[in-house]
């Protein structure tokens, strides 16, 4: 269940030293242990914070957070990083007079009272209070780990000294404030129990469903825009489509329209200058924080909203025409289930006419498997198993584009899900011929097929394949026509794979690829 946040911003540890913040009786107390504290020390040590021209910043995890009526900031979620930072403030005290932010507790005061005299603790291990302990565990890691990352050249207050200009001017937490009438305690336990997502497409829809982004009939535009996100959202739902755009099964974003956001996020970034550009390869939520940074400094936040969106649904329409059209949906379905990505496949067909757009994405698909002649084609064998997955799923797109198979729409989706092994059509364990690694013995089957007859000879693997074809169960169209012997020529028998059937089978391989790459489709 997704919330709308009133307020998303940057905020910089340097920008909330002055805030105070509350720990309400139902959140447990400080936690952490020693490696997730010397995990976040070394991540922002070694961060590369950029030139005084050219800052980089560095992203926490978000801080959810609801104002108090005394002004001080309840933490809904985010305590343990924000109390870790504070730790390594009151030790970098002792050294720069900096305070850092308060933290209060509910029902904790002592705790409370602990953490604020932390600059003249002595460093030793407290057992007697359980948040005393897990505070000191933490107090005497961060020492020693200062402790380690000093050498002889490099004293321990230069360590403490360049960590502490990296938390304080380079640190920031994406800073969420829940509005006033919201139910903290519901809240957080949704948090906890990961029913709210925080993915980009979240925060980037906290960002621009603001009201203030809608200055003129607020509520119309803003409903007519949640429509339109629900629509797209609701559509990517649908498997069939899904599959159709992602590699594999396994490839998710947290919400699905983040693949939309994904694949603008690049051009966007672009379009910032380099003192605001983010650093991709180590940014938390980068893609949100390039549109965070792209709505900051548009002059119109109403323009940037309406631009950005109105982009979205051109990328949502083409992803609709790119399904609709069977012969964009067979290439293209293809080439992304063949490790193309969707951004290839954009510099493929943008600003093209649609001949050049089909030639370009057939020439990807030669691309792929890198076959030049029936030669090449002869030459494959088993050792190959990687390049024929790619051309056995080749050969059945090209047969559905290219012959009488165009109502048909392969199931990319099935496919995806399921696992697919490069199967013996004449089981090399069968008695009654030599074992026959050559691609003319070899087909692509689904794993749970094949594993059903293991070795068995032709004839019952075909009593098999037209069983569970007559079921509705999904075979590869020219795994089919295999065991019909549609690629055999002067027919004499059914139950034996022999040298005709073979060369028959490749014949057809190669006839169907070159027609396809000539562009000979089925009208």
């Amino acid at each position: 269940m997704a919330i709308n946040y009133p307020i998303t911003e940057k905020k910089l540890i340097k920008d909330i030293v002055e805030f105070s913040f509350y720990i309400p009786s139902y959140q447990r107390g400080y936690r952490w242990t020693d490696q997730e504290v010397s995990d976040l020390l070394d991540d922002i040590y070694e961060f590369n914070t950029g030139s005084s021209e050219k800052p980089q910043y560095y992203c926490l995890q978000p801080l959810i957070v609801k104002k108090r009526t005394d002004g001080a900031y309840e933490v809904v979620d985010g305590q343990q990083r924000l109390t870790t930072i504070l730790i390594f403030l009151k030790i970098a005290q002792k050294l720069t007079d900096y305070e850092g932010y308060k933290i209060t507790f509910e029902t904790r005061r002592q705790s409370q009272d602990f953490l604020d005299s932390l600059k003249d603790y002595d460093g030793s291990i407290k057992k007697n209070n359980i948040d005393y302990y897990h505070i000191t565990k933490a107090y005497a890691r961060i020492n020693t780990w200062l402790d380690q990352k000093a050498q002889k050249n490099t004293p321990r207050f230069s360590v403490l000294s360049d960590l502490f200009n990296k938390i304080t001017n380079n640190v920031f937490f994406i800073w969420y404030e829940l509005p006033p009438d919201v139910n903290s305690v519901e809240i957080f336990t949704r948090v906890n129990v990961g029913k709210i997502s925080l993915s980009n497409a979240e925060l980037i829809k906290a960002l621009i469903f603001n009201k203030e982004n809608f200055p003129d009939n607020a509520e119309r535009e803003q409903q007519e825009l949640s429509l339109s996100w629900n629509r797209i959202e609701r559509e990517l739902q649908k498997e069939s489509f899904w599959m159709f755009l992602n590699e594999n099964e396994k490839k998710e974003f947290e919400t699905r329209i983040d693949l939309i956001f994904d694949l603008l996020s690049e051009k966007y970034n672009k379009k910032l200058s380099d003192d605001y550009k983010i650093n991709l390869s180590v940014q938390n939520n980068r893609t949100f924080l390039i549109f965070y940074a792209n709505y900051k400094k548009a002059d119109s936040k109403s323009d940037f909203v309406k631009t950005l969106w109105k982009e979205v649904e051109e990328i949502y329409e083409r992803f609709q025409e790119w399904y609709s059209d069977l012969n964009k949906y067979h290439i293209i379905g293809y080439l992304i289930a063949s490790g193309v990505t969707i951004k290839e496949i954009f510099k493929l067909t943008d600003g093209k006419k649609k001949s050049e757009m089909v030639n370009g994405l057939i020439a990807k698909t030669k691309e792929k498997i890198n076959l030049n002649s029936m030669n090449d084609l002869n030459n494959l064998s088993y050792d190959y198993k990687g390049i024929l997955r790619n051309v056995f799923l080749l050969f059945n797109i090209a047969t559905l584009v290219c012959k009488n198979e165009k109502q048909y729409r392969f199931p990319f989706d099935i496919y995806k899900k399921e696992k697919w092994d490069i199967e013996h059509i004449h089981a090399t364990a069968d008695s009654t011929d030599d074992p026959d690694d050559n691609i003319g013995n070899l087909t692509l089957l689904s794993a749970e097929i094949n594993r059903s007859y293991q070795n068995a000879p032709f004839s019952e693997k075909r009593t098999v394949i037209i069983e569970r074809d007559s079921k509705d169960m999904f075979i590869p169209i020219c795994t089919k026509n295999i065991f019909l012997k549609q690629y055999t020529k002067n027919l004499k028998q059914m139950d034996i794979w022999d040298k005709n059937d073979k060369d028959g089978y490749k014949s057809e391989m190669w006839n169907t690829l070159e027609t396809f790459w000539k562009g000979g489709f089925a009208k």
